[in-house]
């Protein structure tokens, strides 16, 4: 039987587990994902697979379900991720062309209206290769749509007629009112080309994760529209930590942020700086850091005027 889409309400793989689901499921069977919306609204789109669970919908999307179901009598098969006995959930096992469970207690649920109901599985996560060693590890934080790509690609440039290997690594974070929609997680296309693809998007890291891959990485890098401030907190978290920092100053930059003393500067590099170097300005902007905390924050704000 030949499948013309698969049919998902979210389509969002990195917020809901049954997006991810449909993802790898139309990858596998060389098939373009659609949104509910979409196909609801778009008429007929052949034979497509509509794999949902209806308690995720919304109430005016589960209208529109209800009434496209009434009035175009559509051709579709239907995989369900959740029983809950709704009466358009009924509907669809009684339209459906063929219907499948994602386990055996959804299909023992849903055999009293349709006998024939298939039991399947949902796969686990495909087994992707381990990442490959790196001579250098870098780690920048930010949100994928305001990383400033002018301070990636001059580092970049400095790394082409470097040696060594190097990867990139991305971490990012929601903002109180933001939301978790695709384009957050994708890397810059911009950034991505500069590092010819040796870029890794690492998710939301806790302050424990955080704490630790600053110990780990060989250095943070960090650009910003004019420069680095005194309240710019990741890089001050990395110096912190004796983890070394390539960063942008300008005149309004702190004093003590010094290019090759205790930061570097990437517009006055000429080459990627050696392991010793990276060594040397770590323990520099450490020690630059170090009374630079909230204890001292404290103390000022403590004292009377």
């Amino acid at each position: 039987m030949t499948h013309t889409a698969v049919v998902s309400y979210h389509t969002n793989r990195y917020t809901c587990g049954v997006a991810r689901f449909n993802h790898s499921l139309a990858g596998a069977m060389s098939l373009e994902i659609v949104s509910l919306e979409h196909y609801l609204r778009s008429g007929c789109l052949g034979h497509p697979i509509i794999s949902l669970k209806l308690e995720e919908i919304d109430k005016s999307t589960q209208l529109l379900l209800s009434r496209r179901l009434v009035e175009g009598s559509p051709r579709f098969d239907l995989l369900l991720h959740g029983v809950g006995g709704s009466e358009l959930e009924l509907t669809l096992c009684k339209m459906a062309l063929r219907v499948f469970a994602a386990s055996r207690e959804i299909a023992n649920e849903v055999r009293l209206v349709r006998p024939d109901v298939v039991a399947v599985f949902a796969p686990g996560a495909k087994v992707l290769p381990r990442q490959t060693l790196v001579d250098c590890t870098m780690l920048t934080f930010g949100m994928a749509h305001k990383i400033q790509s002018e301070g990636y690609r001059r580092l970049a440039s400095i790394l082409v007629d470097e040696q060594q290997s190097f990867r990139l690594e991305i971490s990012t974070a929601l903002h109180e009112g933001g939301t978790f929609d695709e384009s957050f997680f994708n890397v810059s296309e911009e950034i991505s080309r500069a590092f010819n693809g040796n870029v890794c998007f690492v998710g939301f890291l806790a302050d424990a994760e955080v704490s630790a891959r600053l110990r780990s990485i060989d250095v943070l890098v960090a650009f910003f529209p004019r420069g680095v401030r005194e309240n710019n907190t990741t890089v001050l978290s990395a110096m912190c930590h004796g983890c070394p920092v390539i960063t942008n100053l300008d005149a309004d930059s702190p004093s003590w942020m010094i290019h090759d003393s205790t930061i570097f500067d990437v517009g006055q590099l000429v080459k990627f700086p050696s392991k010793s170097a990276l060594r040397r300005i770590g323990q520099g902007g450490q020690l630059a850091a170090s009374e630079y905390t909230f204890e001292a924050l404290a103390e000022i704000l403590k004292r009377r005027v």
